[in-house]
């Protein structure tokens, strides 16, 4: 559970909560639970603060200093590009979010730097102050993954174990295995500590954690609904910006365990052509309406994988996803009239990936995947490039096409995506 906690908090916003003072769409909620996360922001990057000055320790409180004014620094530049209006229709900021950056930057550095027992409440209570901005309609889910999953990679990059200067491990190779040896010189007792003097033998990575940002080209809501019952309709956001987490862990023989979480929704505006129902409500032809197009999946993987051959390496893999989509509709011009339908599928998965490299640094990838329970259905083939900045650090640009068929669901979502898509991974 060390550096694992991001991505086994994150996956708790495919059920955050949506509760609303008026408005689906224009309203927001203000309340206590708000205001806890907004103090949260603060106070856990303070806590960080605050822990390193406990310790003494002056080069923890650089790197959370450091850590903490990157990310925001990164969201920031993020939103300024992206430029997603806010649910609650208020402004053009709301990729990546800048308060789940600050609070799980202080949960990333208090774990990372001094273990279980700082980081643990910490993430709990990052998960708090990010589930709060879905609440309170400031944030998509995407956005709260994105600016999560920002603050851990940054943290990640600043950011060392707590070790008082003096301590040295060392590992040396024998007949059997390895011999693990520790020495303590009086320099430990010492207040002051510099990271640049503890050395420790480098360890196999075995976790590799990736961060996606991506766009669907696509109008898939179209597709949904929109195209048949809707006139002079307009995306609001034409990028349909994405977020997604993926995590994966080696095990022997080449083999891996593998999760993600993906959540997207696309809203529009328009006028009713052909009148429609959404949970009892009916929408008529010349209503001003609001939407929304949801679909969420959390799932894992277990992989089968072979040998590298002449730099080719690929992977079979079986598994299972929980899909979630949702229609959210509400009439513009009358007050209490948002409605919403939701379908819940859990499908099995089979999987085949693998990556050719070029180069040393250079990889082509590819992967198919196909979801399935009853007529529901979901299909998803990738296509893109890797670049290794060294062994811990990787880049990545992808196309990705995917067909979702949602035939047992309420209203018949059937769409396809195409979505061009930024990785970026650390393994650790």
């Amino acid at each position: 559970m060390k550096k694992l906690l991001p991505f086994t908090v994150l996956p708790s916003l495919f059920f955050a909560p949506h509760v609303l003072s008026d408005s689906y769409f224009t309203g927001s909620t203000n309340d206590s639970f708000v205001e806890a996360g907004d103090m949260l922001t603060i106070m856990l990057p303070a806590t960080g603060l605050f822990a390193s000055w406990m310790y003494d320790d002056f080069e923890g409180t650089k790197q959370v200093v450091f850590s903490t004014a990157t990310t925001q620094l990164i969201i920031e530049g993020t939103k300024q590009t992206v430029g997603r209006k806010r649910p609650n229709g208020s402004g053009w900021k709301s990729f990546p979010s800048g308060h789940a950056g600050g609070a799980f930057s202080g949960a990333a550095f208090l774990q990372s730097r001094y273990g279980a027992a700082w980081g643990i409440p910490a993430y709990s209570l990052a998960t708090v102050a990010a589930v709060s901005r879905v609440h309170g309609n400031r944030h998509y889910v995407g956005d709260v993954v994105g600016g999560a999953s920002i603050a851990f990679l940054v943290n990640q990059f600043f950011v060392s174990p707590y070790q008082a200067e003096g301590v040295k491990f060392s590992a040396e190779k024998t007949d059997d295995g390895y011999a693990v040896g520790v020495r303590v010189s009086n320099d430990a007792f010492d207040q002051e500590r510099d990271k640049s003097n503890v050395t420790v033998f480098q360890k196999k990575l075995k976790h590799r954690f990736e961060l996606g940002i991506g766009a669907n080209l696509s109008d898939s809501s179209g597709q949904v609904f929109a195209d048949r019952y809707l006139e002079t309709t307009d995306v609001v956001d034409e990028s349909q910006p994405f977020a997604y987490i993926n995590y994966q862990y080696t095990l022997e023989n080449f083999n891996e365990l593998e999760i993600e979480f993906l959540p997207f929704e696309t809203r529009r505006t328009g006028v009713v052509k052909e009148a429609f129902v959404v949970d009892g409500y009916t929408f008529n032809p010349g209503d001003e309406v609001y939407t929304a197009y949801q679909h969420a999946m959390l799932g894992s993987n277990v992989y089968k994988g072979f040998k590298p051959i002449y730099g080719f390496d690929y992977k079979v893999g079986l598994g299972m996803y929980v899909h979630r989509v949702g229609l959210v509709a509400e009439d513009a011009n009358k007050d209490d009239s948002t409605v919403e339908e939701d379908h819940w599928r859990a499908m099995v998965s089979g999987t085949a990936k693998g990556n050719y490299s070029i180069t040393d640094d250079f990889s082509l990838l590819a992967k198919f995947q196909y979801h399935f329970w009853e007529d529901d259905t979901y299909m998803l083939a990738e296509a893109g490039i890797n670049y290794a900045i060294n062994h811990e650090w990787d880049v990545g640009f992808k196309y990705g096409y995917s067909e979702s068929k949602f035939k047992d669901a309420n209203f018949s979502a059937e769409y396809d995506a195409d979505t061009l898509v930024l990785t970026f991974a650390n393994r650790f």
